[in-house]
């Protein structure tokens, strides 16, 4: 595969309503979404990054918004979860990864 893929990980919150924790992570890239087996991930927040991410993923090109490893908030203000983005050079290999 060629392309980028782009991981989002949990970084701060007030709380969570989805029952997210610290360090809670999704990656995606040209293939589709993946996350660790038996992690769920706020459909809200999963929905607020793939725009910004959609454009990025086929392309092997530095990308210096992405490289800056951006920080981005789930769209329920009180929850005040900030999500930080960045590029991973290997998908995730890690046990129970599932697309």
């Amino acid at each position: 595969m060629s392309g980028r893929t782009v991981r989002c990980t949990v970084e701060s919150m007030n709380y969570s309503a989805c029952a997210l924790k610290k360090g809670d992570w999704f990656e995606v890239d040209a293939e589709g979404l993946r996350m660790p087996d038996g992690q769920s991930f706020c459909a809200f927040a999963i929905a607020s990054v793939l725009p910004l991410v959609n454009g990025r993923l086929g392309d092997d090109d530095p990308d210096e918004w992405l490289d800056s490893k951006p920080l981005l908030q789930c769209p329920d203000p009180p929850e005040a979860l900030w999500m930080r983005l960045e590029n991973v050079t290997e998908p995730s290999t890690e046990p129970g990864a599932s697309a």
